[in-house]
């Protein structure tokens, strides 16, 4: 195909394609748009397969490097390690990656007065699941939501420990993925006290260095662990409750590095686990649910209620109440529902 004639066809396509690419990122949904902006990008691929063919040999060379030093040779496959590494962090939602497409998002929605929701869930069934009633909890996820640890368990009506409906695996047995060893970054213990410090106080197991975190194999969380959900999820676990009257489902998160004004890197100064780490942020929060018999005859659904937070450095197991130095944290999630079923 004649050279001139294909870079004026490349041309007129690439304005198009990227004039209706702005189009559609700046403005509310049009189908008119979209459908010349899919026409143009098929038209361009069919062209550029014409340019590959028409300069198939300099291409070649550019690939292959030929007459090129080593370090010019690499450029093809740098290129495409970073494009296909960054187009990966956008499409499983890496934190920062998607910042441009939803600042897009929400530029276009104010235009006519709409806010986005995703209405996606993990589910997360739990496999020691025994008993007279289902207990399924919907979290949804807010906006400082970025992959936090979780525990979800039950007490009865004092709110005395009965048993965890689910743990992030990473909490159940101390094993973190990412971890640095000195000089590669493997599967490793780590032991983080002020993760989840109201559950596993709660729990009163202590491990062989004297804290309540797990480390190893825990027999009672045999079962009701897994991964940790990266979005919007729902436990689905049930329990033996007729012989109780009453009972409190408890929903604790924390996540690291979610420092805020009070919490800040330089706080606790002499508190080895807050200030040696360096990942600590602002304490878990701890949500719960008080359900009476009377109340399980009425309704199917109730709402976890924020009920304080967790000691900063989980050097204890104490619920504090006063909530004005969290901040943040409090938009890790936007609501907990728990439905109550009898098993049929």
């Amino acid at each position: 195909m004649d050279r001139r004639l294909l870079a004026n066809i490349l041309l007129v396509l690439f304005i198009l394609l990227g004039g209706t690419g702005i189009v559609m990122f700046f403005t509310p949904f049009s189908k008119n748009v979209v459908a010349v902006h899919t026409l143009m990008g098929l038209l361009t691929l069919v062209f550029i397969l014409f340019h590959f063919v028409n300069n198939k040999r300099i291409l070649g060379m550019y690939l292959t490097g030929k007459g090129l030093k080593f370090n010019k040779k690499l450029h093809p496959w740098f290129i495409a390690v970073l494009a296909v590494g960054i187009s990966v962090a956008v499409y499983t939602d890496v934190p920062g990656f998607s910042a441009l497409y939803n600042w897009g998002n929400a530029f276009r929605n104010s235009q006519v007065g709409k806010t986005e929701a995703s209405f996606d869930y993990q589910t997360i069934a739990v496999k020691d699941s025994l008993g007279d009633y289902q207990i399924w909890v919907e979290a949804r996820k807010g906006e400082a939501f970025r992959h936090p640890q979780f525990a979800v368990w039950l007490g009865d009506s004092a709110g005395t420990y009965i048993k965890t409906l689910y743990v992030s695996n990473s909490m159940s047995s101390s094993v973190f993925k990412n971890v640095y060893n000195g000089s590669s970054w493997g599967r490793g213990i780590v032991r983080r006290p002020e993760a989840l410090p109201f559950w596993a106080h709660q729990r009163n197991i202590k491990a062989e260095d004297g804290l309540y975190v797990p480390l190893g194999e825990a027999p009672d969380l045999d079962g009701v662990s897994g991964a940790t959900p990266n979005t919007n999820f729902i436990v689905k676990s049930s329990a033996q409750m007729d012989d109780l009257d009453g009972f409190t489902v408890f929903l604790e998160v924390n996540q690291s590095f979610d420092w805020n004004e009070f919490y800040t890197k330089e706080a606790f100064p002499n508190d080895t686990v807050y200030s040696g780490s360096g990942k600590v942020g602002q304490p878990s929060l701890v949500y719960s649910a008080k359900v009476s018999a009377q109340d399980l005859k009425q309704s199917r659904y109730f709402f976890l209620q924020l009920a304080g937070h967790g000691h900063h450095s989980g050097k204890t197991g104490e619920l504090f109440s006063d909530l004005d130095s969290v901040t943040t944290a409090q938009r890790i999630l936007d609501r907990i529902i728990l439905q109550i079923e009898p098993r049929q």
